[in-house]
């Protein structure tokens, strides 16, 4: 009888672990509207991915570029909502949004010291990238050229082909994002190698190299180089291309072990930064 309890106390936490609603280590993301209702004014609308409810508390301007918005899951006043407008003319559009708790705390709690700190709120403030369920987004950690292609969909809204009846690469068959994979490579976005078989393969699981990440966001929002400056890798046009559009300047380039493996606070920083070219 003891053993039958046990088994089914067994069963009983199982369930309520398989029921729990996903967690987001960001749920709070927001959608801009420009010229609101024909009017010189910007609608800032906040919404949850598990249908909570938020208020917006206040805004600062950060700078030309970038606005900061407060919010919280209580609501204090009647007249709060989940929505503000606020004044075009304080800025230089597109403006560069973050999400922060009024609390003063932070989307993830392990970004406080990150030098790419704003990039990483504002595509988690736009929804389009999130952390662990633990609350943190472990900038430091590397990303798989799997995860970083999920991400580079999500950020640019690309349609995903569906129905694939057979993929280019010979090893993608079990991956969760082969889908995303397949569309980019027909779009002429990634590449692949030949293996030892002269078989086509993507390596998912491998790290994303900052120079693969400049090559493949460069031919995805089509930048062309002008200079010619040599920064010892395969990827010289694309990196150049990016210097030339002022993304990021020859110093942090340098600052760069370009055929090493790309942070997750790095890659948040270059797509950022690709959003509003």
């Amino acid at each position: 009888m003891k053993g039958f309890v046990k088994t089914f106390i067994c069963l009983i936490l199982a369930a309520v672990i398989l029921w729990q609603p996903k967690v987001f280590a960001a749920d709070v993301f927001c959608k801009v509207e420009y010229y609101f209702n024909g009017t010189n004014n910007m609608q800032v609308v906040l919404y949850s991915k598990t249908n909570k409810s938020y208020y917006v508390k206040g805004f600062t301007r950060d700078s030309d570029r970038q606005l900061t918005v407060y919010f919280s899951d209580k609501k204090t006043f009647l007249a709060e909502s989940n929505s503000v407008l606020i004044p075009q003319s304080m800025f230089i559009l597109p403006v560069r949004v973050i999400l922060m708790p009024s609390d003063g705390s932070l989307l993830f709690n392990d970004i406080k010291n990150s030098p790419y700190k704003d990039h990483i709120l504002f595509l988690a403030s736009i929804g389009k990238i999130d952390g662990y369920k633990d609350g943190t987004f472990k900038p430091k950690n590397n990303i798989t050229r799997q995860e970083f292609v999920k991400l580079f969909v999500n950020v640019f809204d690309i349609k995903i082909e569906k129905n694939i009846k057979k993929y280019s690469f010979s090893d993608i068959q079990n991956c969760w994002a082969k889908s995303e994979i397949e569309t980019l490579y027909k779009m002429g976005i990634i590449t692949g190698i030949k293996d030892k078989q002269n078989r086509l393969v993507f390596r998912p699981n491998d790290g994303v190299t900052y120079e693969q990440a400049f090559a493949i966001l460069a031919r995805y929002i089509k930048l062309k180089s002008t200079s010619k400056n040599d920064y010892k890798s395969w990827a010289n046009q694309y990196i150049n291309a990016f210097v030339d559009n002022r993304l990021i300047s020859p110093d942090e380039v340098k600052n760069l072990k370009l055929n090493s493996f790309a942070t997750r606070e790095w890659i948040a920083y270059i797509l950022s930064k690709a959003v509003f070219k």
